[in-house]
């Protein structure tokens, strides 16, 4: 037994060292650079979404290894997964009694993961090139309902419909989506020339990326951790994994691609609905906090989740 729980923290403290500690590194430098620095964010973030994650995407799509017959799974396993929290995080806050904007805060801090700006770079410093290929194809089949659903939520009624697909038409994920789903079903691919810069661009969005979740961190509203604040980190960080790893086995996933996909659900809170609450009037404090926790609390959950998954597929 002694042996065991030895291994066992072995195995934590590889993770903690692999995986999270770059991103900890990677984070904490963001939150100090833009303290010291006053770097304009709002920049920052604008280039890394429009011009470094998009060939990110597009040249880990175009490397994938997958058959239709696992998108389809996870297509399943994310409709289960969304549906799930979504009825979770709308019965709690109904239990909490909360008003229209918090509800759908709630709502949005427990349904809606960071499976791009944080998901990715574990899965990268966890799993290694084949994992970021992998954790593409979820990203892809979740860039609509996360950026389409989270918007709809927080506008609760506020915009049209039409409004609401023209913003969304402004975000890049769907064309470069569209445009490397179409290549890899024609079975065209682009010229060495082209791709490298591309490959290129990407690689540098996993740095960055983490370097913009820190600034964004560092500058949030602590605050205290309430009752309700407490119960949706907890959604987020110990009943999302379980329904993750329940989604994937009841779907039939299997091998890295579970790993990578229960991985992904498992993240923080999202950041992206923070920018919707605070246009349509959601709970701004509630999400920028939940964020912030969960993203805190995931340092600690994050760890064993790994172990389970790297064991599951017997990596050392």
């Amino acid at each position: 037994m002694i042996i065991a729980a030895a291994l066992s923290w072995v195995g934590l403290s590889e993770v903690i060292l692999t995986a999270l500690f770059p991103v900890l590194l990677l984070g904490g430098i963001g939150a100090i650079a833009d303290r010291l620095l006053s770097f304009d964010r709002a920049c920052l973030n604008k280039f890394n979404v429009y011009v470094l994650l998009p060939p990110l995407l597009f040249s880990t799509l175009m490397q994938a290894h997958v058959d239709a017959d696992s998108v389809l799974r996870v297509i399943g396993y994310l409709a289960i997964c969304f549906t799930g929290m979504g009825l979770l995080g709308y019965g709690f806050a109904r239990m909490r009694k909360l008003d229209g904007g918090t509800t759908s805060s709630a709502v949005l801090a427990t349904t809606f993961f960071n499976g791009f700006n944080l998901g990715f770079p574990v899965a990268a410093f966890t799993f290694g090139d084949e994992g970021l290929k992998l954790a593409s194809v979820l990203i892809a089949v979740n860039t609509i309902p996360h950026n389409g659903g989270s918007l709809f939520i927080a506008a609760r009624g506020a915009l049209t419909t039409r409004q609401t697909l023209t913003r969304l038409a402004r975000m890049p994920m769907f064309y470069v989506l569209g445009l490397a789903v179409l290549m890899r079903l024609l079975g065209w691919s682009l010229p060495t020339p082209v791709m490298e810069p591309i490959n290129s661009l990407g690689l540098a969005a996993l740095p960055i990326t983490i370097v913009c979740v820190g600034m964004e961190l560092g500058r949030m509203r602590i605050g205290a951790l309430d009752l309700t604040l407490a119960g949706v980190v907890a959604l987020r960080l110990l009943v999302a994994p379980m329904l993750a790893i329940a989604a994937a086995d009841l779907v039939g996933l299997t091998g890295l691609l579970r790993a990578v996909v229960i991985l992904q659900a498992s993240m923080p809170s999202a950041i992206a609905p923070i920018v919707y609450a605070r246009v349509f009037g959601g709970n701004v404090d509630l999400l920028s906090r939940a964020a912030f926790y969960s993203t805190l609390g995931s340092m600690i959950t994050l760890p064993f989740l790994l172990v389970y998954l790297k064991s599951s597929l017997q990596i050392p």
